[in-house]
């Protein structure tokens, strides 16, 4: 049969048939809104929770937490547990890992104070949580343009003994037992996502400060703040002489520790060596390591097992599980409706078959092979499949524009609050739509194979 007239009936049939083919479209077009729905959903909120609050591309090891000495081992300068230059090496020969990055934990009291020129007045903690991490780590995220991440002292400017010999924004940096010291520009910090959050949705409304995610960078750029290193409010460090040191945000980090401030790493081991003794600053503290994909992870732990080290957190898998059988759970729903729509698709083409058997006969009579007739019946399904899939997808679009919409005027404000909850990758559409039109055409295979059966002579005898 050629395409032109497998197109004329396909289009008569269409016509004649709207009513019932219409009503097993319906079947079909559900089953693509829901799939499309539900899919769009689990890929937006893992886009949301696994890219920026819990990022599943890295594996953190660290020592087990029980050999830890916590808050007192900072007051006492107890050297807290670390892994050691040789446990990085052997992670890097892990097959799968494109990585390793080294973090080091500031292991000596310290606080910090600044941000009026942002808030109208200076706020800041008396214990500031700290950390070290290689500039390489970060060196994609931060855009061109910015402070440069890395420690200042790689270029360190001419001698000084106050602040006052030294060209602003640059500060004297004297090491403790020195009567001299360097003009250092001010330590580049970062902050991230989780931090800026937390502010700008609970702490911010609760103290009248304006909230600083959109505006950080810009604002902060020129200005710096205060950090006392070796005492806070808990006490004083053994090593070492307490005083400030200048630091300035540049940037926000996915990598960023999440409650406090992250450093270049050489600033870190500095800060150690001094306040904290040799040990401090030569052991790390924790390890990222970046794998090519999921299945890399477990190759990671079990090494680090081997090396007597564990993940630090692994709320990213259990969330990656959890998104991944809900999403399962849920396609399995809109695979029933589509089960039940190709049911239906069924029995309308075994009614339209029996209805339609002398004229089918009569094709049959003129020259119409059996392949003729098959192809007749799936083409037509194939045509209400495709249909119904569009208007699903379109159906699953609006109803992910009105859930966005309800969200944006329904749902408070918290952290991570994503400007939509749904993701429509490239693929979806098309896998949706593909999707209908297996199903569609799958209902109908059985009777498409009654059609080409029929029997010529048979059924015009019983005319």
């Amino acid at each position: 049969m050629k395409l032109a007239s497998l197109t004329t009936l396909v289009r008569r049939d269409l016509f004649r048939t709207r009513g019932a083919l219409a009503t097993s479209g319906f079947g079909i077009a559900a089953g693509t809104a829901a799939l499309v729905f539900f899919l769009a959903l689990g890929l937006g909120v893992r886009t949301v929770l696994l890219g920026q609050v819990f990022p599943i591309d890295q594996v953190e090891l660290e020592p087990p937490k029980g050999d830890d000495p916590g808050l007192l081992g900072l007051l006492f300068s107890a050297p807290p547990p670390g892994i050691e230059r040789s446990d990085i090496d052997a992670l890097r020969t892990v097959v799968g890992v494109t990585g390793v990055y080294p973090k080091l934990k500031l292991a000596f009291p310290s606080s910090a104070r600044g941000g009026k020129e942002l808030f109208g007045y200076d706020v800041g903690t008396s214990e500031m949580i700290a950390d070290g991490i290689d500039p390489a780590l970060v060196k994609d995220e931060l855009s061109t343009g910015t402070v440069p991440f890395e420690d200042p002292l790689t270029k360190p400017g001419p001698s000084c003994t106050t602040d006052g010999d030294c060209k602003a924004p640059q500060y004297c940096e004297i090491t403790s037992g020195t009567s001299a010291g360097t003009c250092s520009d001010p330590v580049p910090a970062l902050v991230s996502r989780y931090l800026i959050e937390i502010f700008d949705k609970s702490l911010a409304p609760a103290h009248n400060l304006p909230p600083i995610g959109n505006t950080l960078l810009s604002k902060a750029s020129g200005i710096t703040f205060a950090m006392r290193l070796g005492e806070s409010l808990l006490g004083k460090s053994k090593h070492g002489s307490p005083r400030v040191v200048r630091a300035r945000v540049v940037g926000i980090s996915k990598r960023a520790i999440d409650l406090g401030l992250t450093v270049p790493l050489g600033v870190a081991a500095r800060w150690n060596k001094e306040f904290a003794g040799e040990a401090a600053a030569n052991r790390f503290s924790s390890v990222i390591v970046q794998v090519g994909s999921n299945a890399d992870t477990s190759a990671v732990l079990a090494k680090g097992e081997t090396l007597k080290l564990a993940p630090k957190d692994t709320r990213a898998r259990d969330v990656s599980v959890l998104i991944s059988m809900t999403m399962g759970l849920l396609a399995l729903v809109a695979a029933v409706i589509f089960l039940v729509s190709a049911s239906n698709i069924a029995y309308t083409f075994r009614v339209l078959v029996t209805e339609r058997k002398a004229e089918i006969a009569l094709y049959r009579a003129v020259g119409a092979s059996a392949f003729d007739m098959r192809s007749w019946m799936l083409a037509l399904a194939l045509v209400v499949g495709v249909a119904g899939g569009t208007v699903g997808l379109v159906v699953a679009r609006l109803l992910a524009l009105g859930a966005d919409s309800l969200a944006a005027s329904k749902l408070p404000d918290f952290p991570f609050k994503p400007s939509t909850f749904f993701a429509f990758p490239w693929w979806l559409p098309i896998a949706a739509v593909t999707f209908a039109a297996l199903f569609a055409v799958l209902g109908a295979w059985g009777p498409a194979r009654r059609a080409a059966r029929v029997s010529p002579a048979s059924a015009l005898a019983g005319l």
